[in-house]
């Protein structure tokens, strides 16, 4: 029997009765903008109530990914201290999250390689999730609009972090793309099972030169990855590290202020084909996934768990692509069919596999699989098309 974690083939169903599932695991649109991140099919520990609650550091906390992390730490109990570039942002994350505000302390930073800032605003905290990195496919420099500040906003919060004997864990949040090649046989590798211990062989000066945004992207976050093991190599501080190595994400996007004009990339490139802006389907040039509800669990998770000091983990859930997502959405959401172009690809590409036994072991993980995590996607950006329309959002 195939381990738990060990990808199947692409051509292999997946079991439709996955959305017969406990109704604790499905989003109630109606109530979004108090909705909790929902639990992955995983095994839970929330902390003793009568415990001090311990406090987290978080950057990048108010983004997709950023605010699914802040309210699951809320949820097990954490108090949490976050960086954020503006007062007005921090108001707008208090209003939608009202119930959860009392439990977090917004520490407006507008610039995240400021050391001095970063020292003081990691002060009194237990832990830290650092999120926060450049992702932006309109650049004029390279090296000074990605790569640097990839690198340098991690280090810097390794430092601030390094200036306190009370922060026990540091958790990055990296990329699937520091662990892949894309420029071999275009990034498919027939036969190559991806690990957490692979790199993305590119080096600096590729990410200088070569003239592609998604490229540069990934060499930023190998090169930041590298840079903290590196930094704990070196200098040795009172915590450890733990990576974390997601693909593209998909989940219900409940950050503040989200609209489906303003999604983040990958949902914004998923809305695009699945509302029928596209009049055929692309090319899926990263043919796997997780769940935002998972990653984010992972990232809180990873904070106690003793097994993953200084590790690597792959958080890859599933398989996917385009024509696979169309057809989900044919299936349970019939009365949008008519939006989509007609679904002729019953199969995806062929193309590498990845293990990610590591993660399961270490963490005891089922992974939300991808009918569900795109229903879930699909109902609560739906919604949010109806509100718009209607003038609420």
């Amino acid at each position: 029997m195939r381990r738990r974690g060990v990808s199947a083939r692409i051509k292999r169903q997946r079991r439709a009765s996955s959305l017969n599932m406990s109704k604790k695991y499905s989003l109630d649109n109606a109530t979004l903008n108090q909705a909790l991140p929902l639990e992955p099919l995983s095994k839970r520990t929330e902390m003793s109530a009568t415990a001090s609650p311990a406090v987290v550091f978080v950057t990048g906390g108010n983004g997709f990914l950023g605010t699914t992390t802040v309210l699951e730490l809320i949820k097990q109990g954490y108090k949490v201290k976050g960086t954020i570039r503006s007062q007005a942002k921090a108001d707008a994350f208090n209003k939608k999250y009202p119930t959860q505000s009392s439990s977090i302390d917004w520490v407006v930073v507008p610039e995240l390689t400021n050391e001095i800032d970063m020292t003081t605003a990691t002060a009194d905290v237990d832990y830290v999730i650092h999120m926060a990195s450049p992702f932006r496919f309109n650049f004029k420099d390279s090296v000074k609009e990605v790569l640097e500040p990839a690198r340098d906003v991690t280090l810097v919060t390794l430092k601030a972090a390094a200036k306190h004997p009370r922060i026990k864990r540091v958790l990055i949040t990296s990329s699937f793309v520091a662990v892949w090649d894309l420029m071999k046989d275009g990034g498919l590798w027939p036969g190559k099972t991806f690990t957490a211990d692979d790199w993305n062989p590119a080096t600096w000066e590729q990410g200088a030169t070569v003239p592609n945004p998604f490229f540069v992207y990934s060499v930023s976050k190998a090169i930041a990855e590298k840079a903290a093991f590196e930094f704990v190599e070196k200098e040795k501080p009172g915590f450890s590290i733990t990576t974390l190595c997601p693909p593209i994400m998909y989940g219900p996007p409940i950050q503040p202020e989200v609209t489906t004009s303003n999604l983040n990339t990958s949902m914004s490139i998923i809305w695009s084909v699945l509302s029928g802006q596209s009049k055929e389907y692309p090319t899926t040039g990263l043919p796997v996934f997780v769940d935002v509800r998972d990653l984010a669990w992972l990232q809180v998770t990873a904070l106690k768990n003793e097994k993953a000091a200084n590790q690597r983990y792959l958080t890859i859930s599933d398989h996917w692509y385009f024509e696979e997502l169309a057809q989900i959405v044919k299936e349970e959401f019939p009365e949008q069919a008519s939006r989509l172009p007609p679904v002729v690809r019953t199969e995806g590409p062929v193309h590498f596999g990845f293990d990610v036994s590591k993660t399961v072991d270490d963490f005891d993980i089922q992974w939300i699989p991808l009918r569900k995590s795109i229903v879930d996607t699909m109902k609560a950006l739906y919604e949010m098309e109806k509100e718009e329309k209607a003038g609420k959002l």
